[in-house]
C-alpha cells in the first residue's frame, strides 16, 4: 500500500514537472520573467553581501566575493555580458569607502579582472590607477590616460592626477592634462555608470554640452541647444512652431559637476521685444545654487550632473510668444589652487 502510495506521488511531481517544462518551453514569455527574476536576484544578493562588507570596510572579504561574482559571470557567458553592470555597481559600492593606498591595494585585483573583461569603463580606470599608483606609476598614469581619452571632461581623473602630483611632482607633464585641457573640455558624457553606454536614465543620456528649454512646464516637447563652447556667452534662440502667452520657462541640463551657468540678456518675443528684468521675476532650481544675480545676469552654480531645472517664473504673462533668446556661458570650477597651473605656465 505505501509502495503504492510512493508510487502515485512520485507520478504526480513527474508529471507536473514536464508539463511545467513543456509549458516553458511553448511559452517564452515565463521563461523570460523566470529567467529574468533569477538572474535579478543572484545580483541583489551580491549587492547585499558586498554592502555588508562595505559597512564594516571588510575589503579583503568584498574583493574575495566580487572575484567570485566575476568568476561566475565569465562562466555563465565570457565578456561583457548582463552581469557587468551589476559588478560594476556592488565594486562601486565598496570603493565608496576606500580612503587609503591600503584600501585600494586590497581590491586591485577586481579593477584588473573588470579590465581584463572590457578595458572602456572609465571609473574603473581611475580605481585600477590609484590602485597601482603606490608600486607602478607609469601604468597608473597609462590608465588615467586612458580615461581621458574615455570621457576628457570627467572630473576624476584629473582629480586622481592632482592627488599623484601632491606626491610626486616630477610628474608635470601630467599635471599639464589638467591645466592645458581641462577647463576647455566639453568631450564624452559625464560619467554614470559604465562609460560606453552612459546613463540611459538621464535626460541627455549623460551628455554634458545639451541644454534645452520648455515653456509653461510643458515637459513634453523641449527644444534643445548644443553648448557651442566654454568660458564664453553665446545667444541662444529658441524658436517656437506657433506662438503661446507664457508665464514661465524652464531651463533643462545636466552639466557637469562644479561648473558655473551665467545666464544674461533674456529677451522675449512677440510684436516687440520684451526684455526681462532679472529682478522682477523668480528664479529657482531643482538642485543648483544661485552666485549672484544682477538686473541682466543670473549665475548659478552646479554641484554634481543630476538632471536639474532652472525655473524662470515671469511676473505676468507676455503673450502670442514665438521666440525667447538669451545669452549663457558655461564654465568650470579649479580642482585645486589656481598657483598650481601658474607655476607650470611659468615652466
Amino acid at each position: 500500500m505505501l509502495k503504492n502510495k510512493l508510487l502515485i506521488f512520485f507520478s504526480i511531481i513527474l508529471i507536473i514537472l514536464i508539463a511545467l517544462l513543456t509549458y516553458l518551453t511553448i511559452n517564452s514569455e515565463p521563461r523570460r520573467f523566470i529567467y529574468s527574476k533569477l538572474i535579478g536576484g543572484y545580483k541583489l544578493y551580491n549587492y547585499h553581501v558586498v554592502g555588508g562588507y562595505t559597512h564594516n570596510r571588510d575589503f579583503e572579504s568584498a574583493s574575495r566575493k566580487i572575484l567570485e561574482y566575476i568568476e561566475f559571470s565569465q562562466k555563465f557567458s565570457k565578456g561583457k555580458n548582463i552581469f557587468l553592470q551589476s559588478i560594476i555597481d556592488t565594486t562601486a559600492l565598496i570603493t565608496s569607502k576606500a580612503y587609503t593606498q591600503k584600501d585600494f591595494n586590497r581590491m586591485q585585483k577586481v579593477y584588473l579582472k573588470i579590465n581584463e573583461i572590457t578595458d572602456d569603463i572609465y571609473q574603473n580606470h581611475i580605481w585600477l590607477a590609484r590602485s597601482l599608483s603606490d608600486d607602478n606609476i607609469d601604468q597608473s598614469i597609462f590608465h588615467l590616460k586612458k580615461a581621458i581619452k574615455l570621457s576628457s571632461s570627467s572630473e576624476d581623473a584629473y582629480r586622481e592626477i592632482l592627488r599623484l602630483f601632491s606626491k610626486n611632482k616630477k610628474i608635470k607633464d601630467l599635471v599639464g592634462l589638467y591645466c592645458k585641457n581641462y577647463f576647455n573640455e566639453l568631450g564624452g558624457g559625464t560619467q554614470g555608470r559604465i562609460a560606453t553606454a552612459q546613463d540611459d536614465n538621464k535626460i541627455f543620456y549623460g551628455t554634458n554640452s545639451v541644454f534645452a528649454m520648455s515653456k509653461n512646464e510643458n515637459y513634453t516637447k523641449l527644444y534643445s541647444k548644443l553648448i557651442n563652447d566654454l568660458n564664453k556667452y553665446y545667444v541662444y534662440d529658441f524658436n517656437f512652431e506657433k506662438v503661446e502667452d507664457i508665464n514661465q520657462f524652464n531651463i533643462f541640463k545636466n552639466f557637469f559637476p562644479g561648473s558655473k551657468i551665467s545666464v544674461r540678456n533674456i529677451i522675449l518675443y512677440n510684436s516687440q521685444q520684451n526684455k526681462i528684468n532679472i529682478d522682477d521675476i523668480i528664479i529657482q532650481s531643482v538642485s543648483s545654487y544661485i552666485v549672484d544675480h544682477t538686473s541682466n545676469e543670473v549665475i548659478f552654480l552646479s554641484g554634481d550632473n543630476s538632471d536639474d531645472v532652472l525655473k524662470f517664473n515671469l511676473n505676468k504673462v507676455y503673450s502670442d510668444i514665438n521666440k525667447i533668446t538669451l545669452e549663457i556661458k558655461l564654465e568650470k570650477l579649479y580642482l585645486v589652487n589656481n598657483s598650481v597651473c601658474e607655476r607650470f605656465n611659468e615652466n
